[in-house]
């Protein structure tokens, strides 16, 4: 009589989806669609996959970045050629108006993409972007601006969830339902004290 299949927690599930190129392919898109006009970051996931399979982090952080970079580019292109439409696009994303991106618009105006540099909730990176482009930035300083901000903006979370799942494995996984539970919270606090602060 054969055993029936072992049963595996949901943390593990989470690790073996993020070995594999769907969750490249998943982390990058979500990148790319969040700098273009998606509202949620992909932290929400990249962050929960790092904490699940620390050694995979580094490789899904940089598909991360890859997206990210790659959707910057096309709302840049899409700046150049239609800026209106561009703005119209990114002010329609939930939590964006004008005077953000005016903010982003005098932030960078000296041309400098360290600028793009930023720590915790703020100004989401598609501002950055359509600002930088309607200024006529340049393409080529784009780029490092792009990868300076997902360094400083989402390094730290997916750092400290990776060290979590490093350091202390058999206790998120033992008690799983309650870490899931508290990333869920944590993320919707996140957003709710965002909207607020904006209002």
């Amino acid at each position: 009589m054969s055993e029936p299949p072992a049963v595996t927690s949901i943390v593990d599930r989470l690790a073996r989806l993020a070995a594999t190129t769907q969750a490249v392919v998943l982390v990058g898109g979500w990148g790319i669609a969040e700098a273009i006009a998606l509202p949620m970051v992909p932290d929400i996931l990249l962050n929960l996959l790092a904490l699940a399979a620390p050694r995979q982090a580094g490789r899904l952080f940089a598909a991360a970045i890859a997206g990210a970079v790659a959707g910057s580019a096309i709302l840049a292109g899409l700046t150049i050629v239609d800026p209106d439409g561009a703005r119209s696009l990114v002010l329609a994303v939930p939590g964006v108006d004008q005077a953000m991106l005016e903010a982003a618009r005098r932030a960078l105006a000296g041309g400098d993409p360290l600028r793009f540099a930023g720590f915790g909730p703020g100004t989401p990176l598609k501002v950055y972007t359509l600002a930088w482009a309607l200024a006529g930035g340049s393409p080529w300083l784009l780029v490092p601006g792009v990868f300076i901000n997902r360094i400083t903006r989402m390094g730290p979370g997916v750092l400290i969830a990776a060290l979590i799942g490093a350091l202390a494995p058999a206790f998120v996984r033992r008690r799983e339902r309650v870490v899931l539970a508290g990333y869920v919270a944590f993320w919707v606090a996140t957003y709710v004290i965002y909207f607020i602060s904006l209002a």
